[in-house]
Parts: C-alpha cells; structure tokens; sequence
C-alpha cells in the first residue's frame, strides 16, 4: 500500500516532445516502489496523443496526470501546476527526455535520519544524448563516488549571486530541477512568493536562486541519481548552433503574453535572450535583484567571463563571431563598458574523435551508443549495475565541502537555462 505522504514527488513537465516522454514514463513506472508519486504535466497543441498514452496508467494510485488545457500554457505555468499536485516529503523536477532514480525516495529518508535539518538535496548528474542523426555517439563521464557531503550556504551564495566559478551556467546546484527541495522549504518559498514557486521564465534558475536565498541545510550526493536527457528537439542539443537556437527562442517566447526581453524591468538592460543561455541567467539574476530589493556586488567580471566561455563553445567559428560581438556590443554599454575587459572570447574549434571508454581517475567513460543504451534510463540501468547501490550510499558527514570545485561537482545543469519544456 502506498504510504499516506510519499516521501519523493518527482515532476515531468512536457510540451510537444510525446515520443520521449512516453518513455520517460514507461521507465519512472516501472519502480515498484509504493513510497514515490509521479506528477505528469502535459502541455502540448495535440492533447490526445498523451491523454491516450496516459489512460492504461491512471489506474496507479502513485500517478497524477495534468493534461494539456485549451491553451497552451507558458511554461512557466506548466511547472508550477506540476508543483501544486505534488504532496511528497521532497519534490524534484526532471525534463521529459530525462530519467530520476525513484529509489531516491530510500536515500532521502536515511539522510533525513542523520541530517533531519536538511532542506535542499543536489547530486551528481549524467549526460545522454538519445540518437541523432546530427550528432555521433560519444562517451560520457559517470562520477564514481558515493559519498553525502554538507555544502555551506556562504559557498552557494557565492557561486550563485557573485557568478563564482561560473563557466557557461552557473554552478552552484539546489535547484529544484534535478535536485530536491524539501516540503519545508518548498512552502516556505511560496509564502515569501505570493503562493507561487516559479515566477520567472527561466524556471530552473529562478528555483535555485529562491532555494539557495532561502534554505539553510544542504547537502550533496556525489553517486549519480539522474541523467540529464537532450534529445534532438532540446536546447542542449542546440547548443553551440545559433540556427536551432534561435529556433526554440522563438517558440519559447510565443508561448508568452509578452515576450520575456519585452519585461519593464529589461528596458535598460542590454543583455537579450537572443544573446544565449549566459545572457538569460544574466536576466534571471537582474530581475530578481530589481524585483526584490537585492542589491548583488562583486559578480560582474565572473559574468563576463561566463559570457566568454559560452562563445568559445559555439559549433563554428561564423557563429562565435555572432555571439562573441553581440556581447561585446552590450558590454560596451553596461554599466559605462567597466566590465568590458574581462570579456576575451577565444574561438578554440570544436574537434571530434573516437569516444573514450573506460576510467580516469574518479570518473568511468560509457559509450552511450552501445545497443544497451538505446534510451536514457537504459542508460542510467547500465550505469547503475557498475555504481554503488544507492542503498549502501555512505552517510558519513565529517566531511564539509569546503571549495566544491574540487571536492565535488556541484550543479553541473548544462541546459539552455529556462528553454525546457
């Protein structure tokens, strides 16, 4: 029988990506667990094609399905209807080409046993990319410890707030998107929030800026628990493209009544989501300073310097340019060009080989295209026969993160941030 509260809510919000969620249902339902609830947001043009997939399932009682509305939802508003079915103990979102470990659920409760403060579980994350025809198989790096570490809250705010150790995202982890968020927290943020969890556009990066701001215990998982799916139609998979880029812009802001560059709040600021995903977590940042009173310092050269690093990951060097001036352009302007030195793109060609298979140091390479690994929870199975179960997980804590771009790998999102369904 199913426990009364569950301990773990995981979310899928989806839109118009039906193949991939199918299967990402097909997997999460497979657990046997009775301790999990399943909350499945669709958001799609055609609502029959999931409204007739999800009937043979609704009988289980773990499962509750939002079907697509009249309307196309913003996205936005598709995460935060996930988020109001939940009634776990701990809620996670995952993207609907993506897998979530259900035993999880087991991990959680024995952390809570020896940390019950805790508010904001993050861990390590896979990569997969399902089959494209544009993109050869490569090996993907699966970290090979299975330790639990506290992570301060000083650290967070820096890496966060102050762009610390930023590449092209921030990495900070604690977001709500693969990582948890405790009950507690989650509705201590809706109070502060006016009833809602997602406010802004850029969903995955407006949890964790709430998250890390609110919360006060975290804690990070270095044994993998879920792997961050890019099928052909994600944003990861158009990163470094200009073209395809700018293609899921457009539709991402259609969905909108008013395009996120459009926000009173943007009228003087020159970074654009045309710009790329750093200049979107940029805008997050912005508005969240200006809408709520913070007033952020000592962050602006990391920021240029994550811009940097988003233009030398471009796919040619014709579309570096593109980004590379685009920025330098709005560099010039911000805050009376100040910054404008820190930003030094170097465009370094994107090379392809033979993936490598097999270890270096901490880490094991998968060749993704093996006929095991033919979606992402084959995958994270594969994967999972060589890690450390997740029940035998240590749960020592005498170890403190002190500089977690050494100790551990925190927040390593790769998406396009806020371009997910």
């Amino acid at each position: 029988m199913q426990a009364n509260i569950p301990q773990l809510s995981i979310c899928v919000p989806s839109r118009n990506r039906q193949r991939y969620f199918q299967e990402t249902i097909k997997a999460l339902t497979a657990s046997p667990r009775d301790d999990v609830e399943f909350v499945f947001a669709d958001n799609s043009d055609d609502s029959s094609i999931m409204d007739t997939f999800i009937q043979p399932y609704l009988s289980d009682a773990r499962i509750k399905y939002v079907p697509s509305g009249e309307k196309v939802r913003p996205m936005v508003d598709n995460w935060e209807a996930a988020a109001r079915e939940t009634t776990g103990r701990w809620i996670t979102f995952i993207g609907d080409d993506d897998y979530m470990d259900p035993d999880a659920a087991g991990l959680f409760r024995r952390i809570e046993a020896v940390e019950p403060n805790v508010e904001a579980i993050d861990w390590a994350k896979m990569t997969y990319f399902w089959p494209d025809e544009h993109r050869p198989p490569a090996g993907q790096a699966v970290p090979l410890t299975a330790e639990i570490h506290r992570v301060p809250k000083s650290l967070l705010m820096d890496r966060t707030f102050k762009w610390v150790s930023a590449k092209r995202v921030l990495l900070s982890g604690f977001s709500i998107y693969h990582s948890a968020v405790s009950r507690r927290l989650f509705e201590r943020i809706r109070r502060t929030y006016s009833g809602r969890f997602f406010e802004h556009p850029i969903v995955d990066y407006d949890s964790l800026m709430k998250n890390v701001m609110h919360g006060e215990t975290f804690i990070h998982v270095t044994r993998p628990l879920s792997v961050l799916g890019a099928c052909p139609l994600s944003s990861t998979a158009a990163i470094g493209n200009r073209d395809r880029a700018d293609k899921i812009q457009k539709a991402f802001h259609q969905e909108h009544s008013q395009p996120m560059d459009d926000w009173p709040c943007y009228k003087d600021y020159p970074f654009k989501s045309r710009h790329g995903v750093t200049a979107c977590i940029g805008m997050l940042h912005h508005w969240f300073s200006k809408t709520y009173g913070h007033n952020f310092r000592d962050y602006e050269a990391n920021f240029a310097v994550a811009c940097a690093v988003q233009c030398e990951q471009s796919d040619n060097l014709e579309q570096f340019n593109i980004y590379a001036e685009a920025y330098r352009e709005a560099f010039r302007i911000w805050k009376g060009g100040k910054y404008l030195k820190y930003f030094k793109p170097i465009f370094k060609p994107q090379t392809s080989s033979a993936a490598f298979m097999g270890f270096a140091g901490d880490k094991l390479f998968v060749f993704e295209g093996s006929e095991w690994t033919r979606t992402v929870a084959g995958f994270y199975r594969l994967v999972g026969d060589i890690l450390v179960p997740v029940e035998e997980v240590s749960l020592d804590l005498s170890r403190r993160v002190v500089d977690a771009s050494k100790d551990v790998n925190l927040g390593n999102l790769k998406r396009a941030g806020g371009m997910r369904r």
